[in-house]
């Protein structure tokens, strides 16, 4: 790709990324449920105002660190958006991370731990305005993800914060399975329910 067709913004970056990756332009924030697929297995989620919150920010994560949006990829952001700092106040990004890394050291265990190490020496967007980031010029956003300055000095060692997140994804991502048991079902029935205006 030339420098010139390159995506000048963060917004226009984002709308580069949910085309490529088959995603609807506003990300999915309109739909009851997000689905995530274990192989062929669905794994529904309830799209809470929450999610919806910490997804924004989470897709522009994606976007400073290149990783992708399939299983290992997602499992990949996830160890990389807990180690560079957490998710702040996002309570659902922390539930869906933890769980992210849980699947992600039994399923791509190198690549899990290649991303956690990498986020350690930086820092991600989840202290930032969403809407103050959109209009910022990519290489001006990659910048401030690159060099965290002092605040990478405050983390525990490596080792040591990926152990506790550890202990932390357990407790966590048991209670996705019993959410998962609920949603399903409730997933299966709003797809077989026709919507208003359609035959």
């Amino acid at each position: 790709m030339s420098s010139a067709a390159a995506p000048d913004t963060v917004a226009e970056a984002l709308a580069a990324h949910l085309v490529r990756n088959g995603l609807p332009p506003d990300g999915g924030a309109s739909e009851r449920f997000a689905v995530v697929r274990l192989g062929r297995l669905p794994y529904p989620i309830p799209n809470t105002s929450a999610r919806r919150r910490a997804v924004k920010l989470h897709d522009l994560n994606h976007l400073v660190t290149g990783y992708g949006t399939d299983l290992a990829g997602e499992s990949e952001i996830s160890a990389w958006e807990l180690a560079s700092g957490g998710c702040q106040r996002y309570v659902a990004a922390w539930a869906l991370d933890l769980s992210g890394l849980l699947m992600g050291l039994i399923a791509f265990p190198r690549r899990t731990v290649r991303a956690f190490q990498a986020g350690h020496v930086a820092h991600n967007l989840y202290g930032y305005p969403y809407a103050g980031l959109l209009d910022r010029p990519m290489p001006d956003v990659m910048d401030r993800v690159q060099h965290a300055g002092g605040r990478r000095s405050a983390r525990l060692p490596a080792p040591v914060l990926l152990a506790g997140c550890v202990v932390a994804a357990v407790p966590t991502s048991l209670l996705f399975g019993l959410a998962w048991i609920v949603a399903t079902p409730l997933w299966w029935a709003s797809k077989r329910k026709p919507r208003l205006g359609t035959t």
